[in-house]
């Protein structure tokens, strides 16, 4: 007897996965847990579904088979778990976003610091003991709604070919659902979604094909200052006509509109294969940028200059939590140089720049580059200077350009796919006395960690910090000394 895709299980749910998949064991009979020895526990066959929760004990078919998993998608809830609670949002389920709603906000903090405990033990091997002596508490988030600060909704078409404006439901990438409210932004956000929807529709504009390359709609953007309360709608469509662009800016320039809108963009894109995108903004109403500001752990704030394109931080509040973090771990007493990597548009180096002799920040980004140098000039930051390059090539030896001083501290917050094979010895190789470690993965970090263990830099202090509630995401800073000479 062997395992067919199709074939309908019953499973109990015990943890989340990082990436939000409950995990269980598949009841199954004995036999078939004797042949399949890779992926058995005294219960069955360990098994990922989505949409589930600790304590469920559900019916799943299966949907791929591998040897040390199964992945099977919810088919029947046979008794759910004492640990749901009603979502807030009518989307829910529906929606992709927000897989957590269902779990208190309490128990979504447990899960998380149990994730980036468990990724350390199993893929960075580290000790319980040594966990429990490392590890701090995770840090949450007060408000754990309207925290984002950027959404981008989508157009799409419904079967009766009515223009729809939400988001994308999961793994489907063509198709959107009318969006009524999300609580993860303010609510002006859900505001703005409808009156753009009753606008379209008014209009009869139609939604871009990317097929047949007709078609005018394609995505909205909002964007809002946290702490300074300016907001941007962008509309981004196709290069076909758009005759009624002045109705737009009419709409949102006046009558309940009129002073709530900072920045009015729309921005045209054309994309062909085989030739670079083509992207055009322009202003249709206020400024071309919206500013936000970050406070400083000593009271002082930095302002920054927000486009169309620019990275920001989703969650304005909890990065101020965060970057405090690095650098309260990073002891800075104002003599470092302290290297940022990965460095985006500068927050976390323009951050410490205060508490630092100086700070050189290394990106591949060009416009990255272009918005942290504009962000330094901004708040008269002069010992802070921001480079264009890999950060594998750029830190490998003999690729420091010359004169450059060594660092004291190295800030690493890669994608997440964390470090490439070659950068951590690389970052040995500048010798520094601290690395702070930024990541949005924890698995890729425990990975990461184990490597800088090899090479002589022992961690001492691991801090969770949940920048996302309501999803599976979590950042965690963690402090590397160095502490063996190789």
């Amino acid at each position: 007897m062997t395992l067919k895709k199709g074939q309908i299980v019953e499973v109990t749910i015990e943890k989340l996965a990082f990436g939000g998949s409950g995990i269980g064991a598949c009841h199954i009979p004995e036999g078939l847990v004797q042949e399949n020895p890779h992926n058995a526990t005294a219960e069955g066959l360990t098994t990922f579904v989505p949409n589930t929760i600790p304590g469920d004990r559900i019916r799943a078919g299966l949907q791929k088979i591998y040897k040390n998993r199964l992945e099977a998608k919810l088919i029947e809830m046979v008794e759910p778990s004492s640990l749901r609670i009603a979502p807030r949002c009518r989307h829910f389920g529906v929606c992709g976003g927000c897989t957590w709603q269902n779990l208190s906000y309490d128990h979504q903090l447990r899960i998380k610091a149990q994730q980036v405990t468990e990724s350390l033990q199993h893929l960075g091997d580290f000790s319980d003991a040594l966990c429990q002596e490392i590890l701090r508490p995770i840090i949450g988030f007060p408000q754990a709604w309207e925290y984002r600060n950027k959404m981008e909704f989508s157009f799409g078409t419904s079967a009766e070919g009515a223009v729809q404006l939400g988001l994308h439901l999961p793994e489907r990438r063509y198709d959107v659902f009318d969006l009524k409210e999300c609580f993860l932004p303010s609510g002006i956000f859900a505001e703005i979604v409808q009156e753009v929807r009753d606008f379209v529709h008014h209009e009869k504009l139609t939604v871009f094909n990317s097929h047949h390359q007709d078609g005018l709609l394609k995505n909205l953007m909002v964007r809002e200052g946290k702490n300074t309360g300016e907001v941007m709608i962008n509309l981004i469509t196709s290069i076909h006509s758009f005759p009624r662009f002045d109705a737009f800016r009419d709409l949102f320039s006046t009558g309940k509109w009129a002073g709530r809108i900072h920045s009015l963009l729309w921005t045209t894109v054309m994309q062909t294969p085989g030739i670079p995108t083509w992207i055009e903004h322009q202003v249709l109403a206020g400024a071309e940028v919206i500013h936000e500001q970050l406070k400083l752990e000593n009271g002082s704030r930095l302002d920054f200059e927000i486009s169309a394109d620019s990275f920001f931080q989703p969650n304005t509040h909890q990065a101020q939590v965060l970057y405090a973090q690095v650098i309260e771990l990073a002891e800075l007493s104002g003599q470092e140089v302290v290297y940022d990597l990965y460095c985006g548009t500068g927050t976390i180096g323009l951050f410490c720049a205060h508490k630092a002799k100086k700070v050189i920040g290394i990106e591949v980004v060009r416009d990255a580059v272009e918005n942290a140098r504009a962000n330094a000039r901004r708040n008269h930051i002069a010992n802070a200077e921001f480079w264009i390059g890999d950060v594998g090539q750029w830190t490998a030896q003999g690729g420091l350009p010359q004169g450059l001083e060594p660092p004291d501290v190295v800030i690493v917050d890669p994608p997440r796919s964390g470090l490439s094979p070659s950068v951590p010895a690389q970052i040995q190789a500048l010798s520094p006395q601290k690395i702070i470690y930024v990541s949005c993965n924890p698995t890729t970090l425990a990975r990461d960690l184990k490597v800088f263990g090899q090479l002589g830099y022992t961690v001492d202090v691991v801090q969770p910090v949940d920048m996302f509630p309501q999803t599976y995401h979590i950042e965690t800073v963690v402090r590397l000394l160095k502490s063996v000479e190789l």
